[in-house]
């Protein structure tokens, strides 16, 4: 197969039939709907949508799925820097990459635009180079994150995540860290600023609109925190 822009993206969906092969270009696997079982050289997993299977070049691998699953797949002759460092052959990724495959579905599915279909490729790599790839989460800490992404206006307190994740405080805490390689409070602190700097480069509200939906009701701790963080005062980003 040649690839003549770098990149290739397709929905497909497989058979219950076990295929087992290799390739010369390295290929992601992105599920929409659905699970897919993937064995990459001995490694197995069994993922869903916001996961990915990451199939470098010369690994054999094999596969089966159910009929009426679909999945995203990105065939590249290059990987973006992240990916070339990534170790794990199975990873999750964030929601908005997430949000945006299931854009691009509606899109090649729709009908074919060769203008459109550069400016979506082009846009599926940036969002690749700007993910941190974490392993393939447990899904217990799968439910915390995203009840942490849909809560972070409020106090959160880390015995109602255990119970999320049906586990002792001290379980949680270690199966956490091992997962996403931080504590709660510090992925809990990227989110929030993070969230908290999207919200100020690119909507109008005020800075204490945008430290009240982040968590904060002090306006001067949210100050503190956020220059801490990005070296730069909230009022930095708003005017920019």
């Amino acid at each position: 197969m040649s690839l003549n822009n770098n990149i290739q993206l397709s929905v497909r969906s497989y058979t219950k039939t076990m295929q087992s092969h290799s390739h010369e270009y390295h290929q992601l696997v992105l599920p929409l709907h659905g699970t897919i079982d993937i064995d990459i050289e001995g490694n197995r997993a069994s993922i869903g949508p916001k996961n990915c299977a990451l199939i470098y070049k010369g690994k054999k691998h094999c596969f089966f799925a159910h009929e009426n699953a679909k999945f995203l797949v990105a065939d590249l002759n290059k990987l973006p820097d992240n990916m070339l460092n990534c170790h794990d052959d199975f990873v999750a990724i964030s929601d908005t990459l997430q949000m945006y495959i299931h854009f691009i579905e509606k899109q090649l599915e729709h009908a074919f635009l060769p203008t459109i279909e550069k400016s979506i490729n082009e846009l599926f790599i940036n969002l690749l180079s700007a993910q941190t790839f974490l392993p393939h989460v447990d899904a217990r800490i799968k439910q915390v994150i995203e009840y942490l992404n849909q809560q972070l206006h409020t106090n959160i307190r880390l015995d109602e995540l255990a119970k999320t994740a049906c586990l002792s405080l001290s379980q949680y805490k270690v199966l956490f860290k091992q997962s996403t390689g931080k504590t709660t409070r510090q992925y809990l602190l990227s989110l929030r600023m993070d969230k908290a700097r999207a919200l100020l480069s690119y909507t109008d509200d005020p800075v204490t609109i945008v430290a009240d939906k982040v968590g904060y009701q002090d306006l001067s701790a949210f100050s503190r925190r956020f220059s801490n963080y990005f070296g730069q005062a909230p009022s930095f980003f708003k005017s920019s």
